[in-house]
């Protein structure tokens, strides 16, 4: 290997400290942008496609983790309801330590693995304001 190609493999993969909240919103709009690339069958670069799908796949499973600990929370201060058992009911007296719960946990910081993509990979692909919003994190910054 040069030196060159085993400094840009090196720079591939960033460790960024994320709060679970940013890890919620991000996945949420990756699966969102993932859904609108396939539904208009948007052609990506290969390399781009691997390391988005990636990153979407890291965060979304991450994303899960959290949803299950957010319904373990809900359900520790409410009880299902009878008609509904897709509803949790929380009394009014237990609310606040509910919700103090909720924003310690989406408050709570992880470190992610992101793999990064180079900007002039995407030449010629023309994305929204929103999309491109959706991926900033895993451009390269250049510095």
């Amino acid at each position: 290997y040069k030196y060159s190609e085993i400094k840009e493999a090196i720079i591939m993969v960033i460790r960024k400290t994320m709060s679970n909240i940013e890890i919620y919103n991000i996945a949420t709009a990756l699966s969102e942008l993932f859904n609108d690339m396939v539904t208009k069958e948007m052609k990506l670069p290969v390399k781009v496609n691997f390391y988005f799908q990636k990153n979407m796949n890291a965060l979304v499973a991450m994303a899960q983790e959290l949803d299950q600990e957010k319904n373990n929370i809900v359900l520790k201060y409410g009880t299902v309801d009878a008609e509904d058992p897709n509803k949790v009911n929380l009394s009014p007296d237990v609310l606040d330590d509910a919700n103090k719960e909720l924003a310690d946990l989406f408050a709570l910081e992880q470190e992610v693995a992101v793999n990064v993509i180079e900007l002039d990979w995407f030449d010629g692909i023309e994305m929204t304001p929103q999309q491109l919003a959706a991926i900033t994190f895993m451009i390269k910054d250049e510095e």
